[in-house]
């Protein structure tokens, strides 16, 4: 992707969450610069306690990467980030999301078994990520999504990226955003 059509479809990716909406993206590549305009608009300033903002990853590869990336962001708007891996030491995720936090990235399985084991409150949810869809579906995190999405505050914002939509992904999504936009970088 461009760099113009990078920038014309983060700012309609903003335009459609600024409006209040959900949207379902379809590109084939997520930027760093859009995950950290996303947390602008979700967290624009730090507060501890519950997370404002989950970032659902296919994998534990994706979910290190960008939390890698986005760490100097992070640290320089002296906000929190948790990282959820399938590998790791559940005791000790468990206790860092009870702690606070304000990012939750990981992958899908897991942090579905952190929230459902009380690992932490979504009360103040503002908007839960899923990265990779297609890909999510075809590994079978469905059912993880899922279990997460269904019991989010009804006033969050959703939004799924996809490199590729079809009828699957679009009736999957449907579920859980009967009303969302859908934004697509082959449009800009």
């Amino acid at each position: 992707m461009s760099s113009e059509s990078n920038a014309a479809f983060q700012t309609n990716v903003l335009k459609a969450l600024k409006s209040g909406s959900s949207a379902l993206c379809e590109s084939s590549e997520i930027t760093i610069s859009l995950i950290e305009a996303l947390i602008l608009h979700s967290i624009p300033t730090p507060e501890e306690g519950a997370p404002r903002m989950i970032i659902l990853c296919p994998d534990n590869m994706v979910s290190q990467e960008l939390a890698t990336s986005l760490a100097p962001f992070i640290k320089e708007r002296d906000l929190t980030l948790d990282l959820i891996l399938e590998k790791g030491n559940k005791v000790k995720q468990r206790n860092d999301l009870y702690d606070g936090t304000e990012i939750i990235v990981g992958t899908s399985r897991r942090v579905c078994e952190m929230y459902f084991q009380n690992g932490f409150n979504i009360s103040k949810l503002k908007l839960f990520v899923v990265l990779q869809m297609d890909v999510q579906v075809k590994y079978g995190w469905r059912g993880f999504i899922g279990r997460i999405a269904e019991s989010l505050p009804k006033c969050k914002q959703l939004l799924f990226m996809s490199s590729s939509s079809d009828e699957r992904i679009e009736s999957y999504v449907d579920e859980f955003m009967p009303i969302h936009q859908k934004i697509s970088e082959d449009i800009i």
